[in-house]
């Protein structure tokens, strides 16, 4: 099976996130590397990092942004980088919190193994029976006002384009990677826009997967200034992808 490598960006992590799980993770699956992005945080997030690092030579990876930039160049430096390697067919990104659990990350890798043409799949956070999604009321009504207004705005058919677990094959990375985001917290939907410039049949080659897990955390990072932010990033976005049409 290809090499997977899944870009964790961080900021001001040193208190929560959960490295023992990663190392245990990688103890016993071999296809899984993971690149940390340490986003210019203010606590010791990278000394925890580094030495993390040094005790998983191989399979943990650090990029360390001297400056916060957010989270869509967090992990647009990690792919960079981790593409830069020319180690990995399959690169990925998920949340440092670990609200969708590392086991579920073999739900997006079975569907790209088992079906060739899948270039990307994105998990959804659909509740279901015998899944474990747990979203406060009010957040998962606003995703579902919000994800019905990105399928209409820029007439995409998504179910779920917030959710924090991606993967994706390493010949994307440059289609969607290579410039800035116009967005720090919305740059999934870009990243999908900027696929369907290149691919016309990326209704094809992207996937969405039911997620098994996804527990809410209670530290969100997405504050109510990055709200007020949004429809101003949102007009921004559609002038630069749909502006043509």
């Amino acid at each position: 099976m290809e090499k997977i490598c899944v870009i964790i960006p961080c900021y001001n992590e040193a208190q929560r996130l959960e490295l023992e799980v990663f190392r245990e993770f990688v103890g016993r699956e071999e296809r899984f590397d993971f690149c940390f992005v340490n986003d210019g945080s203010q606590d010791n997030t990278s000394e925890v990092l580094r030495r993390a690092v040094e005790l998983e030579p191989g399979r943990f990876l650090l990029v360390d942004n001297a400056d916060n930039r957010g989270k869509a160049e967090a992990v647009r430096s990690g792919m960079l980088y981790v593409s830069s390697l020319n180690r990995y067919k399959i690169v990925g990104y998920l949340d440092a919190d670990l609200a969708t659990p590392l086991e579920d990350l073999y739900l997006l890798a079975e569907v790209m193994d088992r079906k060739p043409g899948v270039c990307m799949t994105m998990g959804a956070r659909l509740k279901r029976l015998g899944a474990n999604v747990q979203r406060k009321a009010y957040r998962h009504y606003l995703g579902r006002g919000f994800a019905t207004l990105v399928s209409m705005l820029y007439q995409l058919p998504v179910y779920d384009s917030q959710c924090g677990a991606k993967l994706l094959k390493s010949e994307l990375i440059p289609v969607g990677f290579s410039e800035e985001f116009r967005s720090g917290w919305l740059f999934d939907v870009e990243l999908i826009l900027r696929i369907r410039e290149k691919h016309a049949d990326y209704d094809r080659i992207i996937h969405e997967v039911p997620l098994n897990t996804w527990v809410e955390k209670g530290d969100s990072r997405i504050k109510f200034k990055h709200l007020l932010k949004m429809p101003k990033e949102l007009f921004n976005i559609y002038c630069r992808y749909m502006g043509s049409e």
